[in-house]
Protein backbone atom coordinates (compact mmCIF):
# COMPACT_ATOMS: atom_id res chain seq x y z
CA UNK A 1 0.00 0.00 0.00
CA UNK A 2 1.20 3.69 -0.58
CA UNK A 3 -0.36 6.92 -0.68
CA UNK A 4 -0.85 8.91 -3.84
CA UNK A 5 -2.41 12.13 -4.74
CA UNK A 6 -4.18 13.44 -7.61
CA UNK A 7 -5.21 16.54 -9.20
CA UNK A 8 -9.09 15.24 -10.09
CA UNK A 9 -10.75 12.56 -7.83
CA UNK A 10 -9.43 9.32 -9.16
CA UNK A 11 -11.76 5.75 -9.05
CA UNK A 12 -11.38 3.57 -6.04
CA UNK A 13 -11.09 0.37 -8.92
CA UNK A 14 -9.83 0.69 -12.17
CA UNK A 15 -9.21 -3.09 -14.09
CA UNK A 16 -6.78 -3.27 -17.36
CA UNK A 17 -7.29 -6.54 -19.30
CA UNK A 18 -4.26 -7.94 -20.37
CA UNK A 19 -2.59 -11.08 -22.44
CA UNK A 20 -1.11 -12.77 -19.26
CA UNK A 21 -4.46 -11.37 -16.76
CA UNK A 22 -5.68 -8.23 -15.68
CA UNK A 23 -3.78 -5.67 -13.90
CA UNK A 24 -5.71 -3.98 -11.05
CA UNK A 25 -5.57 -0.27 -9.14
CA UNK A 26 -7.45 -0.20 -5.80
CA UNK A 27 -8.14 3.00 -3.58
CA UNK A 28 -9.43 3.22 -0.65
CA UNK A 29 -9.76 6.56 1.81
CA UNK A 30 -10.24 8.61 -1.10
CA UNK A 31 -10.43 12.17 0.30
CA UNK A 32 -9.65 15.77 -1.12
CA UNK A 33 -7.07 17.63 1.34
CA UNK A 34 -5.66 21.35 1.49
CA UNK A 35 -2.23 21.62 -0.12
CA UNK A 36 -0.15 24.63 0.20
CA UNK A 37 3.55 25.25 -1.20
CA UNK A 38 5.82 28.08 -1.43
CA UNK A 39 6.54 29.65 -5.05
CA UNK A 40 8.59 33.00 -5.91
CA UNK A 41 8.12 33.48 -1.62
CA UNK A 42 4.86 33.38 -2.14
CA UNK A 43 2.20 30.71 -0.43
CA UNK A 44 0.41 28.88 -2.80
CA UNK A 45 -2.91 26.91 -1.16
CA UNK A 46 -4.43 24.31 -3.72
CA UNK A 47 -6.49 20.81 -3.36
CA UNK A 48 -5.62 17.09 -4.26
CA UNK A 49 -6.83 13.87 -4.37
CA UNK A 50 -5.63 11.55 -1.63
CA UNK A 51 -5.72 8.30 -1.14
CA UNK A 52 -3.88 4.66 -0.20
CA UNK A 53 -3.33 2.56 -3.06
CA UNK A 54 -2.52 -0.79 -4.01
CA UNK A 55 -1.93 -2.35 -7.62
CA UNK A 56 -1.19 -5.67 -8.71
CA UNK A 57 -1.07 -8.06 -11.51
CA UNK A 58 -3.85 -10.74 -11.23
CA UNK A 59 -3.17 -14.44 -13.37
CA UNK A 60 -6.50 -14.90 -14.33
CA UNK A 61 -9.53 -12.96 -15.58
CA UNK A 62 -11.70 -10.62 -13.25
CA UNK A 63 -13.99 -7.73 -13.73
CA UNK A 64 -14.03 -4.11 -12.07
CA UNK A 65 -17.80 -5.52 -10.69
CA UNK A 66 -16.42 -8.79 -9.20
CA UNK A 67 -14.15 -6.48 -7.28
CA UNK A 68 -16.46 -3.43 -6.17
CA UNK A 69 -18.88 -6.00 -5.24
CA UNK A 70 -16.45 -7.42 -2.19
CA UNK A 71 -13.77 -4.65 -1.83
CA UNK A 72 -12.32 -5.08 1.07
CA UNK A 73 -11.18 -8.90 0.53
CA UNK A 74 -9.69 -7.80 -2.92
CA UNK A 75 -7.38 -5.22 -1.34
CA UNK A 76 -6.42 -6.76 2.07
CA UNK A 77 -5.84 -9.81 -0.21
CA UNK A 78 -3.63 -7.10 -2.62
CA UNK A 79 -1.70 -6.08 0.75
CA UNK A 80 -0.50 -9.27 2.07
CA UNK A 81 0.72 -10.79 -1.48
CA UNK A 82 4.69 -10.74 -1.58
CA UNK A 83 4.48 -10.37 -5.19
CA UNK A 84 2.36 -7.67 -6.70
CA UNK A 85 3.31 -8.45 -9.73
CA UNK A 86 2.15 -12.52 -9.80
CA UNK A 87 -1.33 -12.32 -7.42
CA UNK A 88 -3.35 -15.50 -8.39
CA UNK A 89 -6.22 -17.92 -6.84
CA UNK A 90 -8.02 -14.95 -5.51
CA UNK A 91 -11.19 -15.27 -7.63
CA UNK A 92 -14.52 -17.01 -6.09
CA UNK A 93 -14.37 -20.28 -7.45
CA UNK A 94 -10.16 -20.63 -6.45
CA UNK A 95 -11.10 -19.14 -3.14
CA UNK A 96 -14.29 -21.70 -2.38
CA UNK A 97 -11.50 -24.49 -3.69
CA UNK A 98 -9.07 -23.65 -1.11
CA UNK A 99 -11.35 -23.29 1.82
CA UNK A 100 -13.08 -26.98 -0.03
CA UNK A 101 -9.16 -28.45 1.26
CA UNK A 102 -9.16 -26.04 4.51
CA UNK A 103 -12.10 -28.01 5.94
CA UNK A 104 -11.51 -31.05 4.25
CA UNK A 105 -7.75 -31.26 6.09
CA UNK A 106 -9.52 -30.12 9.27
CA UNK A 107 -11.98 -32.77 9.17
CA UNK A 108 -9.05 -35.36 8.81
CA UNK A 109 -6.70 -33.80 11.66
CA UNK A 110 -10.15 -33.59 13.59
CA UNK A 111 -10.97 -37.37 13.31
CA UNK A 112 -7.47 -39.03 13.20
CA UNK A 113 -6.78 -37.15 16.28
CA UNK A 114 -9.19 -39.15 17.94
CA UNK A 115 -11.33 -39.57 20.88
CA UNK A 116 -11.55 -39.97 24.93
CA UNK A 117 -13.28 -42.82 25.87
CA UNK A 118 -14.84 -44.03 29.07
CA UNK A 119 -13.75 -47.58 30.34
CA UNK A 120 -13.85 -49.98 33.02
CA UNK A 121 -10.32 -48.65 33.77
CA UNK A 122 -10.78 -44.92 33.17
CA UNK A 123 -11.06 -42.77 30.67
CA UNK A 124 -8.97 -44.26 27.49
CA UNK A 125 -7.74 -42.14 24.32
CA UNK A 126 -7.84 -44.18 20.70
CA UNK A 127 -6.95 -42.70 17.40
CA UNK A 128 -9.21 -42.67 14.27
CA UNK A 129 -6.92 -43.11 11.52
CA UNK A 130 -8.56 -45.03 8.18
CA UNK A 131 -6.40 -47.75 9.38
CA UNK A 132 -7.65 -47.94 12.97
CA UNK A 133 -11.51 -47.31 11.68
CA UNK A 134 -10.78 -50.60 10.03
CA UNK A 135 -9.70 -51.96 13.18
CA UNK A 136 -12.51 -50.96 15.04
CA UNK A 137 -15.06 -52.49 12.35
CA UNK A 138 -13.14 -55.93 13.13
CA UNK A 139 -14.29 -55.21 16.21
CA UNK A 140 -17.67 -54.92 15.54
CA UNK A 141 -17.80 -58.03 13.78
CA UNK A 142 -15.70 -60.17 16.78
CA UNK A 143 -18.76 -58.22 18.99
CA UNK A 144 -21.55 -59.72 16.78
CA UNK A 145 -20.00 -63.11 16.72
CA UNK A 146 -20.11 -63.34 20.05
CA UNK A 147 -16.54 -62.72 21.55
CA UNK A 148 -16.39 -61.59 25.38
CA UNK A 149 -12.68 -60.17 25.54
CA UNK A 150 -11.24 -58.67 22.62
CA UNK A 151 -7.78 -57.05 22.10
CA UNK A 152 -7.04 -53.53 21.29
CA UNK A 153 -4.95 -50.79 22.57
CA UNK A 154 -4.96 -47.61 24.21
CA UNK A 155 -2.92 -45.00 22.42
CA UNK A 156 1.00 -45.67 23.49
CA UNK A 157 -0.37 -48.31 25.39
CA UNK A 158 0.54 -51.69 25.31
CA UNK A 159 -2.26 -54.46 24.05
CA UNK A 160 -4.72 -55.65 26.38
CA UNK A 161 -8.06 -57.55 26.45
CA UNK A 162 -11.36 -55.24 26.95
CA UNK A 163 -14.27 -56.71 28.12
CA UNK A 164 -17.44 -56.69 25.05
CA UNK A 165 -18.97 -54.14 27.14
CA UNK A 166 -15.88 -51.55 27.30
CA UNK A 167 -15.09 -52.69 24.00
CA UNK A 168 -19.15 -51.81 22.52
CA UNK A 169 -18.37 -48.88 23.85
CA UNK A 170 -15.47 -47.99 22.69
CA UNK A 171 -16.79 -49.04 19.06
CA UNK A 172 -19.79 -46.85 19.61
CA UNK A 173 -18.34 -43.78 20.64
CA UNK A 174 -15.27 -43.83 17.93
CA UNK A 175 -18.67 -44.06 15.10
CA UNK A 176 -20.40 -41.46 16.56
CA UNK A 177 -16.89 -39.37 16.31
CA UNK A 178 -16.48 -39.99 12.88
CA UNK A 179 -20.00 -40.05 11.80
CA UNK A 180 -20.55 -36.66 13.51
CA UNK A 181 -17.74 -34.82 12.24
CA UNK A 182 -18.29 -36.08 8.72
CA UNK A 183 -21.40 -34.68 8.53
CA UNK A 184 -20.51 -31.51 10.05
CA UNK A 185 -18.11 -31.13 7.07
CA UNK A 186 -20.68 -32.38 4.24
CA UNK A 187 -22.71 -29.21 6.02
CA UNK A 188 -19.83 -26.00 6.13
CA UNK A 189 -19.28 -27.59 2.47
CA UNK A 190 -23.41 -26.85 1.65
CA UNK A 191 -22.61 -23.79 3.34
CA UNK A 192 -19.30 -22.91 1.33
CA UNK A 193 -21.19 -24.38 -1.99
CA UNK A 194 -23.81 -21.20 -1.25
CA UNK A 195 -21.11 -18.25 -0.95
CA UNK A 196 -21.32 -15.77 -3.79
CA UNK A 197 -19.10 -13.45 -2.80
CA UNK A 198 -15.39 -14.79 -1.99
CA UNK A 199 -15.18 -12.47 1.25
CA UNK A 200 -18.01 -14.14 2.67
CA UNK A 201 -15.82 -17.52 2.94
CA UNK A 202 -13.73 -16.10 5.98
CA UNK A 203 -16.30 -17.08 8.14
CA UNK A 204 -16.49 -19.84 7.54
CA UNK A 205 -14.05 -22.04 9.65
CA UNK A 206 -14.06 -25.33 10.75
CA UNK A 207 -15.76 -25.88 14.43
CA UNK A 208 -18.06 -22.61 13.58
CA UNK A 209 -21.69 -23.30 14.09
CA UNK A 210 -23.17 -24.27 10.90
CA UNK A 211 -26.24 -21.65 10.09
CA UNK A 212 -29.83 -23.61 10.12
CA UNK A 213 -30.34 -23.40 6.52
CA UNK A 214 -27.43 -25.71 6.13
CA UNK A 215 -28.28 -28.46 9.08
CA UNK A 216 -29.26 -31.24 7.51
CA UNK A 217 -31.67 -33.79 9.08
CA UNK A 218 -28.67 -36.08 10.11
CA UNK A 219 -26.53 -33.20 11.26
CA UNK A 220 -29.27 -31.82 13.74
CA UNK A 221 -30.05 -35.43 15.22
CA UNK A 222 -26.16 -35.64 16.06
CA UNK A 223 -26.63 -32.03 17.68
CA UNK A 224 -29.43 -33.23 20.00
CA UNK A 225 -27.71 -36.67 20.69
CA UNK A 226 -24.97 -34.63 22.06
CA UNK A 227 -26.72 -32.02 23.79
CA UNK A 228 -28.56 -34.74 25.74
CA UNK A 229 -25.17 -36.43 26.51
CA UNK A 230 -26.38 -39.21 24.65
CA UNK A 231 -22.74 -40.18 24.16
CA UNK A 232 -20.89 -40.86 26.88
Amino acid sequence: MRRESYLSQPSAVEVYPVFAGTDVIMRKNIELVDKEDIQDGKKNKYKVWECEEVQFHYQGKVTQEEIESDFDYWYAKAEEVPDPSSVEDLSLEDARKAKYQEIASACEQTIYAGVDVSTSSGVEHFSLTEKDQLNLFGKKMQLLAGEEKLEYHEDGHPCKYFSAEDMQNIVNKAMFYVSYYTTYCNALNMWIKSVTKPGDLDQIQWGTKVPEEFQNEVLKDYMKTIASGGIA
